[in-house]
Order: structure tokens, then C-alpha cells, then sequence
């Protein structure tokens, strides 16, 4: 730093003393301000590349805010130098110099950070937002500054309007962001982070603008000539700025501290991470409600303005047009974003009511969901506005489809089982109930909840190709009917009780499962259901059902007879 800043003073001294004739320290006056332009573009640029989040950001803008500046110095040199023009006025290199604090006062804004919710927006939507901000910050203060003061200065003035107009904007524009770098550096999170970036990035700034207030005293005053050394304060600005863009990166200034508990760092953690959102949020909503500030400050000035003297100048109400259409679109943009934002979030919750109420992989409703159906329908059981059957199905050997074919052999077969299975319950609910188990609710009466087991059965009994084996496997069913039992006592195959009507859901599954049990022991592949009279006994399904139960299906290619994929002969 202390070299760079070295080799500006020597520059500036040489082409300032005129010792190598006025000429030739103009021609270095211009190339160095034009060097300085484009090293500063290129060190931001250059340096972005290699940072993240707001470094990045900011640099960026200030390299497209650069490049403006260098673009408008190369005109002003050849104006001057090979024009021979010493003092170029409302030329074509106002437009670049003018351009760059438009990208500037985004680039400072970058400074405050970026919420997640803005961050989710995408590249581009930031920086067309940023851009807009810029524009309407610095034509909100210009329209202040005509309303105020600069109008009756240039009216007055001895230079001609539009020459002094665009040579008073500049100091202007520098001062607002001059000001805007101290109330960042007045920010505790801000000043701790980005201290010498700041630093430099502010005392850049103000070494053009007192170069640019100097040259607009001399258009004031009817000046036809810049003495070379007033243009020190843009060399010097370049250099600055470029060397705040190659400052080290930031680092976390609030590091756990070492020797602490895992609890302990975890809670610091998070701490920090709530009160860095928190800032990050309040600095966003500075941010946004910046550009509406100024408006409403104009809109303020106006008034009195029009009730003092019953006129406005028709340079305010052309500019103050001008800023409050940047705003509508600015505002139109910002209701899109929030539109697109409240569809993702609409989605997004949808997307978590699914999973929280469907399983993973089959797409089935999960244990969870299945419930609050059978609680349902339990009540509306016992108000008597519906019945309804519990069926709980059981894979026979599913463990042997995981011990050949892995995990993906065997959740390829659970979802496309899972698919017959929710084919086969027309009106009702079906559930993975976890594992190889799954359960449904027939809205029906129990004659229709046992066809619905038989039709389970059936479908799950066709083959299924597994990495070209045909894989057969058998189920285990239990049936329950949800409503009034006649139970008697004693009864093995009744259940001990008065009425299903009182029963609850845990009770039922309980009976369920005592069902789908008793088709295990009789050999598997079978069902069984409660009927109205609390028996508990056997439903056929079938001849296809018998020969599964004593001729059980096997996996085609296993050179193993024993390992059986449908369930085992029945003895």
C-alpha cells in the first residue's frame, strides 16, 4: 500500500510542477487518471472472482462502475490531449462519469449483505434491484439538491446552465457516497467486518470528490483551465479503491472459542448465527425502504415548495417524474418476487404435508396419516354414519428378496407391490405400515372388506421380474370390521368384549393382527377375518390361494431350492 500510494504522490508531484512543459504533464495527468481507472476495474474484477456473498458482490459493482468511469476518462483525455480542449464541459465523457455512481450505490449497499430470502431470488434479480436502487438514491438527492439550493446556484450562475448542471452533479453524487460509507462505518457488524476495505473505499471516494468539487468551482466561476494538480485527487481515488478491492478477505469475527464444550460451542453457534441473521435482515429492510425514504423526503420538499412560491421548476418535476417511474418498476418487480416467493412457499409446504403424510419411498400414506383415517372412521362408526373394515396385510418372506437382490431389489418390488395393493382398495385408504407391512380402510361393510383381502392376495401373487428373475410373493391378511361384535367370553376364536362400537383404534389393530397371525401359523399366504359375530375364521380365496399355500412359488434361476421367495409348504 504504502509503494502504490508512494508512486501516486511521485506522479501527481511530476505532472503537477510543470516541469516537463504544460503539455506533456497534461498527457500524464490523463494517462495516469485513465491507468488508475483501469487498474481499479481490473484489481475489482479480478478479485471477485476469488470471493463470496457481499465481497463478491460489491466489487463486482464496483468494477462495472469503474469501467464507466475509465470509459469516460478515455474520452476526456482525447478531448484533452489530442484536442487540445483544457477544460472539456457537458461532453460525451459525462455519461461514463455519470454512470458510475448509479453502480456505486449498490456496490455500498452490497456492504449490509444479502437474506436468505433475497438470496434465493438469484444473480440476476440482485442486481437489476441493486441497479435500480442506485438510480433512484442519487436521483432522489439530485431532485433535493435542485429543489433546495442547486437550482437558484445554476440560475444564477455565470457559466451556462447545462455546463455547470453537469459539473455540480459530480460532487454531489461523490458526497452521497461519502456519506453513505460513514453511516456503514457507523454499523457495529459492518465496521468490524469491512474496516479497511471502508477505509480505503471511502477515502478513494473522497479524493475524487474534492478533485470534482474543485472542477466544478472552476465551471462556476468561468474557468477555461484545470490546473494539473487539482486532478491528483482522481489519481489518487483509482488507487484507493483498487486497493480496497485487494484488501484480505473477511474473516468470522466472532470464532467459537477453543476448550469449550460441544453444548457449549453449539449454543454460541447458534447465537451468533440468530443475531447475524437478525442484523442481516434489519440492514435488508434498510435497504429496501431506502429508495421510499427519499421519495417521501421529496414529495415532502415539493409541498412546501409549492405552497411558498406557487411554482415548481420543470427541471424537479421532469427528474421527480423520472424517479417515481424507476420506482414503479422497482415496486412491480418486487411484487413479482413475492408473488414467485409465496408460489415456492406454497409449494414447498405442500411438498412437506406430502412427506409428512406420505411413506418415502412407495408414496402410500405412512402410519401417522393412516391413523388419524381410522380414528375417523371409528368415530364415524359409533354415530352410525358409515362402516367400514380394517385390513392388515403382511408379506410372507419378505427377508428373503433383501438377501438375494439387496435393499434395491427389494424397495423396487415393495413400490410396485404397493401399487397393486392401492389398485385393489376402491373406496378406502391403503398404508405402508412400516417394513413389509401395510394396512387399508375399506369404506364398506365386511363382506366387501374380505373381497378386498382376496383381490390383495390375487394381485400380489403375480410374478414380479427382479434383474430378470420372476419373483412371487405370498400375504398374510387380517380383517376386522369396524362396528357392533357379538363376542362371547370364552371363545378362542372370538374376541373378549361387548361391542366394537366402544372399541378404539389401538384395540382394533390389535385385533387385526391377531387375525393376519393366525394366517401365518396355518402355513401363510392366507386370510382370515372378525365377522359380525366376533369369530374369527378362514376366507377363501380362491383355488389359486390353496395351491400358493401348499405349493409355494420360488424365484426363477435360484439355484438353491430352500430359499423360498413365497411362503413355505404348509404341513
Amino acid at each position: 500500500m504504502t509503494v502504490v500510494l508512494g508512486c501516486v504522490l511521485a506522479i501527481v508531484l511530476l505532472a503537477g510542477s510543470n516541469v516537463l512543459g504544460q503539455r506533456i504533464s497534461v498527457l500524464i495527468d490523463d494517462v495516469a487518471q485513465l491507468a488508475g481507472g483501469i487498474t481499479a476495474t481490473v484489481v475489482c474484477w479480478r478479485t471477485a472472482s476469488r470471493r463470496t456473498g457481499s465481497e463478491r458482490q460489491w466489487r463486482v459493482l464496483m468494477a462495472a462502475g469503474m469501467a464507466c468511469w475509465s470509459a469516460g476518462m478515455a474520452v476526456w483525455a482525447f478531448y484533452r490531449s489530442a484536442l487540445d480542449m483544457p477544460l472539456p464541459t457537458a461532453s460525451v465523457a459525462d455519461v461514463g462519469f455519470f454512470l458510475f455512481p448509479i453502480f456505486a450505490v449498490p456496490a455500498l449497499l452490497a456492504f449490509v449483505g444479502l437474506s436468505p430470502r433475497r438470496a434465493a431470488s438469484g444473480a440476476r434479480h440482485v442486481w437489476v434491484m441493486s441497479s435500480l436502487d442506485g438510480a433512484v438514491v442519487v436521483g432522489s438527492l439530485f431532485v433535493l439538491s435542485w429543489a433546495t439550493v442547486l437550482g437558484a446556484v445554476v440560475h444564477s450562475s455565470e457559466a451556462t446552465s447545462i455546463e455547470f448542471l453537469v459539473a455540480i452533479m459530480y460532487p454531489i453524487t461523490d458526497l452521497v457516497l461519502v456519506a453513505m460509507i460513514v453511516l456503514l462505518a457507523v454499523i457495529p457488524k459492518i465496521a468490524s467486518r469491512y474496516r479497511t476495505q471502508l477505509t480505503l473505499l471511502g477515502a478513494g471516494i473522497l479524493m475524487m470528490a474534492i478533485s470534482d468539487s474543485i472542477y466544478a468551482y472552476l465551471v462556476a466561476t468561468g474557468a477555461d483551465f484545470m490546473p494539473v494538480l487539482t486532478d491528483g485527487g482522481f489519481i489518487a481515488g483509482t488507487a484507493l479503491i483498487a486497493l480496497a478491492a485487494a484488501a484480505p478477505r473477511t474473516v468470522d469475527d466472532n470464532p467459537s472459542p477453543r476448550g469449550s464444550s460441544l453444548h457449549g460451542s453449539s449454543l454460541h453457534g447458534s447465537e451468533t448465527t440468530a443475531r447475524a441473521y437478525t442484523e442481516t435482515v434489519t440492514g435488508e429492510r434498510t435497504q429496501l425502504l431506502l429508495p421510499y425514504a427519499l421519495m417521501g423526503a421529496i414529495g415532502i420538499v415539493l409541498a412546501i415548495l409549492r405552497v411558498q412560491t406557487g411554482d415548481l421548476d420543470s427541471t424537479v418535476v421532469v427528474l421527480g417524474v423520472a424517479v417515481v417511474l424507476l420506482s414503479l418498476v422497482r415496486q412491480v418487480i418486487t411484487l413479482v418476487q413475492n408473488d414467485n416467493l409465496l408460489r415456492s412457499l406454497s409449494r414447498a409446504q405442500a411438498e412437506l404435508t406430502y412427506r409428512a403424510h406420505h411413506d418415502g419411498l412407495t408414496g402410500l400414506l405412512n402410519r401417522s396419516s393412516f391413523d388419524e383415517h381410522l380414528r375417523a372412521a371409528v368415530n364415524d362408526a359409533r354415530a352410525g354414519r358409515v362402516r367400514a373394515a380394517l385390513l392388515l396385510i403382511d408379506l410372507d418372506d419378505f427377508k428373503s428378496v433383501n438377501d438375494r437382490f439387496g435393499h434395491g431389489g427389494g424397495d423396487r418390488l415393495l413400490v410396485e407391490l404397493a401399487r397393486r395393493l392401492d389398485r385393489c382398495v376402491v373406496d378406502g385408504v391403503v398404508a405402508r405400515f412400516g417394513g413389509d407391512e401395510f394396512t387399508a380402510l375399506v369404506y364398506a361393510d365386511l363382506d366387501t372388506g374380505r373381497a378386498t383381502a382376496v383381490r390383495i392376495a390375487e394381485a400380489m401373487r403375480t410374478t414380479h421380474e427382479i434383474d430378470g428373475h420372476s419373483v412371487s410373493v405370498g400375504v398374510c391378511v387380517g380383517v376386522v370390521q369396524i362396528g357392533p361384535l357379538d363376542r362371547r367370553p370364552h371363545d378362542t376364536t372370538t374376541v373378549a368384549g361387548s361391542d366394537t362400537s366402544d372399541v378404539d383404534e389401538d384395540e382394533l389393530m390389535r385385533l387385526a393382527d391377531r387375525a393376519m397371525y393366525k394366517a401365518k401359523h396355518e402355513g401363510k399366504a392366507g386370510i382370515y377375518a372378525y365377522d359380525t359375530a366376533g369369530t374369527l375364521s378362514a376366507v377363501p380365496s380362491g383355488s389359486d390361494q390353496a395351491i400358493l399355500g401348499t405349493r409355494p412359488k420360488m424365484v426363477a434361476g435360484e439355484p438353491d431350492p430352500a430359499r423360498l421367495i413365497g411362503p413355505p409348504t404348509r404341513t
